[in-house]
């Protein structure tokens, strides 16, 4: 029975040790450095990415109009093409939904597919922001 006894703690002592062993092998710091969190990667955890027109002119328009975006909660990530006139957008549908994204973006002075403009904010424009209205913007 002794021999039994001894044979069972130098099993669970080596069992042990080489638990600890691996175990202190890992290297941690290299597990987190391959983490991406990139937008493209929260999408395939958890988000939606879309893409839709949105009218505008400029650089100054691509500022306002990712901006107003980017202000929502469970937005992502906001691209708006100055030469495609599309948005390419990367957002939480659990937290906003996609009209709410519209609707900033056409209260900032910009019109979308879905969501004509604020004129007044359209009026507060700079020049080289003030596209033709009749501007027609549909998604890819």
């Amino acid at each position: 029975m002794k021999k039994n006894n001894k044979f069972i703690a130098a099993f669970i002592c080596t069992f042990t040790i080489i638990i600890l062993w691996v175990y202190n092998g890992l290297d941690y710091n290299s597990i987190e450095k391959n983490v991406d969190p990139s937008p493209e990667k929260i999408v395939q955890l958890m988000g939606t990415e879309t893409s839709f027109g949105v009218k505008g002119n400029c650089t100054m328009c691509k500022t306002t109009i990712e901006t107003a975006a980017n202000s929502l909660d469970g937005v992502l990530k906001a691209d708006w093409n100055v030469q495609t006139k599309q948005l390419s957008l990367v957002y939480d549908s659990q937290i906003v939904e996609l009209i709410r994204v519209h609707e900033a973006i056409a209260n900032s002075g910009y019109g979308t597919e879905l969501v004509e403009n604020n004129m007044d904010s359209y009026e507060n424009l700079p020049l080289c922001c003030k596209y033709d209205p009749a501007m027609n913007v549909k998604s890819n």
